[in-house]
């Protein structure tokens, strides 16, 4: 997926710094330390405590350790000033380096490395490894194989995959990101600073919605020919990252988010999005009127549709096991600003 070889060019360094504030969550870019807590024996006793903020470390005294439960460490958190607390046993560090090197090879892909090591501590957790939040638990651990698959089954090779996010008042881009697929990896990722000479940056944002195919026409005629190409505003971004399950369906019908070119797996996807969610709101109108074991009976007919759709091959995440859709409601809460 992630070429060893992988060429980084062009690379416009607040377009790299946006990224960062996008994809990160909110209260995370806000307060970015967190506790390390490393502790021994049974029942755990705290050995050391350090607080780190980027690349800034502090071993601090603290109270004694509160109970290793999500509520406990989550009060733990806010006592000490951070967004995320992660306790390890002392013992436990040998062995995770032990377990994750006999496992790596320097043929491996990055991605499968980073699969393999989580596939090893998620076993650890509540058992050697507690952590706030609880994002550990909550990510799957496909193997490489079928994630191979399916990224090649979504981007053909020989392709380039757009993402544009211009700022609210037209005024510049906020971030880009182009990158080429060849033989099933990731082999160049820059930026829009790499044809610039060819689209303007103020005037592709003065008028997006449509000089956007300038920028399609630059990167086939400069980089490869595009095979996704995904442009919108920041404000909307934001309405997709925290809204509905239907809210990029809305952003399209307005054009506040454009895709072009738009596989038809993906096109495929949003029309099913947009109906899960107009019938689940269908439903909420109408669950007064039905008794409980009609809703049960709807509800258990809906599962079951998507996991023959799952099954027969006809979801385009069927490979993996997993739906990133599914995946993604459950950590939208992540993204909310603190209170």
């Amino acid at each position: 997926m992630i070429s060893a070889d992988l060429t980084l060019t062009d690379i416009d360094e607040r377009h790299w710094k946006n990224w960062w504030h996008l994809m990160v969550p909110p209260r995370v870019v806000k307060n970015p330390q967190w506790a390390l807590a490393v502790v021994a024996g049974t029942p755990p006793v705290l050995q050391q405590l350090v607080i780190r903020g980027g690349r800034d470390s502090e071993v601090i005294a603290a109270p004694s350790l509160p109970p290793l439960t999500p509520a406990a460490l989550q009060a733990w958190a806010r006592e000490l000033g951070v967004h995320a607390v992660v306790v390890i046993d002392q013992q436990l560090i040998a062995t995770l380096s032990r377990e994750i090197e006999g496992q790596l090879s320097l043929q491996q892909d990055f991605a499968e490395q980073g699969l393999l090591a989580l596939r090893t501590l998620k076993p650890h957790l509540g058992h050697g490894l507690w952590t706030f939040p609880q994002l550990l638990e909550l990510l799957p651990t496909p193997t490489f194989d079928p994630m191979q698959r399916t990224f090649d089954l979504l981007v053909p090779n020989n392709s380039a995959v757009l993402t544009y996010v211009i700022e609210n008042d037209r005024s510049r881009v906020h971030a880009s990101m182009i990158a080429t697929k060849e033989a099933g990896d990731i082999t160049r990722a820059t930026t829009h600073r790499a044809i610039h000479d060819l689209v303007p940056e103020s005037a592709l944002s003065r008028d997006w919605q449509t000089s956007y195919k300038r920028v399609l026409t630059a990167v086939e005629e400069r980089i490869a020919k595009p095979s996704i190409g995904l442009f919108l505003t920041r404000e909307a971004w934001m309405r997709v990252l925290l809204g509905p399950p239907d809210q990029l369906g809305r952003e399209l019908s307005s054009k506040a988010i454009i895709i072009d070119p738009a596989p038809t797996w993906l096109m495929g996807l949003l029309g099913g999005a947009s109906m899960a969610a107009v019938a689940g709101r269908g439903a909420r109108a109408l669950a007064s009127f039905l008794p409980t074991a009609a809703r049960e009976r709807a509800n258990a007919f809906a599962a079951r549709a998507q996991t023959v759709m799952k099954e027969s091959g006809a979801h385009p995440f069927g490979l993996l096991g997993f739906d990133p859709i599914e995946l993604w409601a459950s950590l939208k809460d992540f993204y909310r600003p603190s209170p």
